[in-house]
Protein backbone atom coordinates (compact mmCIF):
# COMPACT_ATOMS: atom_id res chain seq x y z
CA UNK A 1 0.00 0.00 0.00
CA UNK A 2 1.43 3.33 -1.03
CA UNK A 3 0.53 6.42 0.95
CA UNK A 4 0.56 9.93 -0.46
CA UNK A 5 2.45 12.83 1.11
CA UNK A 6 -0.88 14.31 2.25
CA UNK A 7 -1.90 11.09 4.01
CA UNK A 8 1.45 10.70 5.74
CA UNK A 9 1.58 14.34 6.85
CA UNK A 10 -2.00 14.16 8.11
CA UNK A 11 -1.09 11.07 10.17
CA UNK A 12 2.11 12.73 11.40
CA UNK A 13 0.17 15.84 12.50
CA UNK A 14 -2.48 13.72 14.22
CA UNK A 15 0.22 11.74 16.03
CA UNK A 16 1.94 14.95 17.12
CA UNK A 17 -1.34 16.40 18.46
CA UNK A 18 -2.18 13.16 20.28
CA UNK A 19 1.34 13.09 21.76
CA UNK A 20 0.73 16.57 23.21
CA UNK A 21 -2.54 15.43 24.75
CA UNK A 22 -1.04 12.22 26.15
CA UNK A 23 1.87 13.96 27.87
CA UNK A 24 -0.17 16.94 29.07
CA UNK A 25 -0.15 15.53 32.61
CA UNK A 26 3.66 15.71 32.65
CA UNK A 27 3.77 19.20 31.12
CA UNK A 28 1.46 20.82 33.69
CA UNK A 29 4.40 22.40 35.55
CA UNK A 30 5.41 24.17 32.33
CA UNK A 31 1.84 25.26 31.69
CA UNK A 32 1.80 26.98 35.10
CA UNK A 33 4.35 29.49 33.75
CA UNK A 34 1.76 30.63 31.20
CA UNK A 35 4.21 31.20 28.33
CA UNK A 36 3.15 31.49 24.71
CA UNK A 37 4.76 29.16 22.17
CA UNK A 38 6.67 32.13 20.75
CA UNK A 39 7.98 33.05 24.20
CA UNK A 40 9.07 29.44 24.77
CA UNK A 41 10.91 29.39 21.43
CA UNK A 42 12.65 32.67 22.16
CA UNK A 43 13.79 31.45 25.57
CA UNK A 44 15.14 28.31 23.97
CA UNK A 45 16.92 30.38 21.30
CA UNK A 46 18.50 32.59 23.95
CA UNK A 47 19.62 29.53 25.92
CA UNK A 48 21.24 27.95 22.85
CA UNK A 49 22.75 31.13 21.38
CA UNK A 50 25.00 32.87 23.85
CA UNK A 51 25.13 36.64 23.34
CA UNK A 52 21.96 36.58 21.24
CA UNK A 53 20.47 39.96 20.34
CA UNK A 54 16.97 41.06 19.39
CA UNK A 55 18.21 41.40 15.81
CA UNK A 56 19.43 37.79 15.86
CA UNK A 57 16.03 36.60 17.04
CA UNK A 58 14.18 38.71 14.44
CA UNK A 59 16.33 37.22 11.67
CA UNK A 60 16.04 33.64 12.95
CA UNK A 61 12.27 33.82 13.44
CA UNK A 62 11.56 35.89 10.33
CA UNK A 63 9.64 38.54 12.28
CA UNK A 64 10.10 42.26 12.84
CA UNK A 65 12.41 43.64 15.49
CA UNK A 66 9.39 45.48 16.90
CA UNK A 67 7.52 42.19 17.41
CA UNK A 68 10.61 40.67 19.04
CA UNK A 69 10.98 43.70 21.32
CA UNK A 70 7.38 43.34 22.51
CA UNK A 71 7.90 39.69 23.43
CA UNK A 72 11.28 40.36 25.05
CA UNK A 73 9.80 43.19 27.11
CA UNK A 74 7.19 40.83 28.56
CA UNK A 75 9.85 38.19 29.27
CA UNK A 76 12.08 40.75 30.94
CA UNK A 77 9.26 41.93 33.23
CA UNK A 78 8.83 38.34 34.39
CA UNK A 79 12.58 37.88 34.97
CA UNK A 80 12.66 35.25 32.24
CA UNK A 81 15.46 37.16 30.48
CA UNK A 82 17.96 39.89 31.26
CA UNK A 83 19.58 42.40 28.94
CA UNK A 84 23.25 43.35 29.09
CA UNK A 85 24.71 46.19 27.06
CA UNK A 86 27.03 45.08 24.26
CA UNK A 87 30.35 46.78 25.08
CA UNK A 88 31.10 47.08 21.34
CA UNK A 89 27.75 48.68 20.49
CA UNK A 90 26.02 50.56 23.32
CA UNK A 91 22.69 50.57 21.43
CA UNK A 92 22.55 46.77 21.39
CA UNK A 93 21.82 44.32 24.21
CA UNK A 94 22.95 40.75 24.72
CA UNK A 95 20.14 38.56 26.01
CA UNK A 96 20.58 35.98 28.74
CA UNK A 97 18.19 33.95 30.81
CA UNK A 98 16.94 35.52 34.01
CA UNK A 99 16.23 33.51 37.15
CA UNK A 100 12.78 32.45 35.98
CA UNK A 101 14.12 31.65 32.50
CA UNK A 102 16.73 29.34 34.01
CA UNK A 103 14.01 27.74 36.13
CA UNK A 104 11.98 27.16 32.96
CA UNK A 105 14.95 25.48 31.26
CA UNK A 106 15.52 23.33 34.35
CA UNK A 107 11.89 22.25 34.21
CA UNK A 108 12.35 21.29 30.55
CA UNK A 109 15.32 19.10 31.48
CA UNK A 110 13.29 17.50 34.27
CA UNK A 111 10.48 16.87 31.80
CA UNK A 112 12.93 15.17 29.42
CA UNK A 113 14.06 12.88 32.25
CA UNK A 114 10.47 11.98 33.13
CA UNK A 115 9.58 11.26 29.50
CA UNK A 116 12.71 9.16 29.02
CA UNK A 117 12.04 7.13 32.16
CA UNK A 118 8.32 6.63 31.54
CA UNK A 119 8.07 6.35 27.77
CA UNK A 120 11.06 6.84 25.48
CA UNK A 121 13.16 4.18 27.20
CA UNK A 122 10.52 1.61 26.22
CA UNK A 123 11.30 2.20 22.53
CA UNK A 124 14.21 0.99 20.47
CA UNK A 125 16.88 3.68 20.59
CA UNK A 126 17.56 3.25 16.85
CA UNK A 127 13.93 4.10 16.08
CA UNK A 128 14.23 7.27 18.16
CA UNK A 129 17.49 8.09 16.43
CA UNK A 130 15.93 7.59 12.98
CA UNK A 131 12.95 9.77 13.91
CA UNK A 132 15.31 12.51 15.07
CA UNK A 133 17.46 12.29 11.96
CA UNK A 134 14.35 12.53 9.77
CA UNK A 135 13.25 15.69 11.62
CA UNK A 136 16.73 17.19 11.21
CA UNK A 137 16.59 16.46 7.47
CA UNK A 138 13.15 18.09 7.18
CA UNK A 139 14.47 21.15 9.04
CA UNK A 140 17.44 21.34 6.65
CA UNK A 141 15.11 21.22 3.62
CA UNK A 142 13.03 24.06 5.07
CA UNK A 143 16.14 26.08 5.93
CA UNK A 144 17.46 25.70 2.36
CA UNK A 145 14.10 26.66 0.83
CA UNK A 146 14.06 29.87 2.87
CA UNK A 147 17.43 31.04 1.51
Amino acid sequence: MSLSYKEIIRRMNEAYEEFGILISQETKKLDELDLTVQQEYMLSYIEKNKQATANDIAAAFGISKSAVSQVLSKLEKRDMITKQVNPSNKREYFLTLGNNGREYMDRLLQLDEILIDKYYSKLNIEELHQMTETMVRINNVIREEKK
